[in-house]
């Protein structure tokens, strides 16, 4: 009985740690991710190191945390509605035709 009470408690613990998550606004990220996608590839960077300034300025600039980011990057990986909702602002914003 012992046992199958722990075993309740971990499985308990590990649902409530899932929940935990980072929070993060996924259309503004999406937004954010689509625009950078397209301007990573437009902008001249005189050091490597630019490239993550501009990011983390970008990011910070709209309140988003690294944390948040990498937690967004992260479900970009197993969400196929979230890397569609990137492509939409990707293309919004990096139409080559203007």
């Amino acid at each position: 009985m012992r046992l199958v009470q722990m075993a309740s408690g971990v499985v308990g613990v590990a649902l409530f740690l899932a929940g935990c998550g980072v929070s993060y606004d996924a259309p503004l990220l999406s937004s954010l991710e689509g625009r950078w996608m397209c301007d990573v590839q437009r902008y001249t960077f005189d050091e490597v190191g630019d490239i993550q300034a501009e990011l983390d300025a970008r990011l910070a600039g709209n309140g988003v945390t690294a944390e948040q980011y990498r937690a967004f990057k992260d479900d970009l990986i197993d969400s196929p509605e979230l890397r569609e909702t990137v492509a939409v602002e990707f293309s919004a914003y990096c139409d080559t035709d203007s």
